[in-house]
């Protein structure tokens, strides 16, 4: 078994974007005709996760502002669909926010996430609600290095979407 202080030390990067492939997944299970919000946007603007869905679902509205805080802020829409960022602190209170707002959501997550106190603290009153869709393989996310996204390859964790009142077909939960 591994242990992290095993590991080489590395520089910190947090530029990194959802991929379209990540969205292409998963567009067969969001409803059509809807208003979808990418509420994670925030100073993200080399960001095409809100184009990739437009181009995806062309038949939805998709809201996205990188002024957007969506700690503080709220556009109306009828479901949430976004990557949050990988910070535990700012993922838990997103987590809470989306919770509070009590839309529908899909969010990107580190597999790991699942099996935290804060997931289960924050979802406590709500597992009925919850549902987790396995990708096959890891989602390897796009860097942005000298103002340019570059797409990478073996990404350092299993990624997951979690869902919350989706009503997705327990089949379609694995994606094959």
């Amino acid at each position: 078994m591994a242990n992290f202080k095993d590991s080489p030390h590395f520089a910190v990067h947090d530029d990194y974007y959802t991929p379209k492939i990540a969205w292409e997944k998963i567009s067969h299970l969001i409803p059509k005709n809807i208003i979808i919000l990418e509420a994670c946007m925030l100073n993200a603007s080399q960001s095409k996760s809100a184009e990739y869905l437009k181009e995806l679902l062309p038949t939805c509205v998709v809201r996205a502002d990188t002024r957007l805080d969506i700690l503080k802020d709220f556009v109306p829409c009828s479901m949430i669909i976004t990557n949050i960022p990988f910070s535990t602190e700012l993922k838990k209170q997103i987590l809470s926010r989306f919770v509070e707002i009590d839309k529908p959501f899909i969010t990107l997550l580190n597999s790991c996430n699942l099996y935290s106190n804060y997931f289960k603290e924050i979802f406590k009153d709500k597992f009925d609600e919850v549902q987790i869709i396995h990708p096959q393989g890891k989602i390897n996310y796009d860097k942005l290095e000298d103002g340019v996204l570059k797409p990478t390859k073996n990404c350092s964790f299993y990624s997951v979407y979690l869902c919350y009142k989706m009503d997705i077909p327990t089949k379609d939960l694995w994606l094959l």
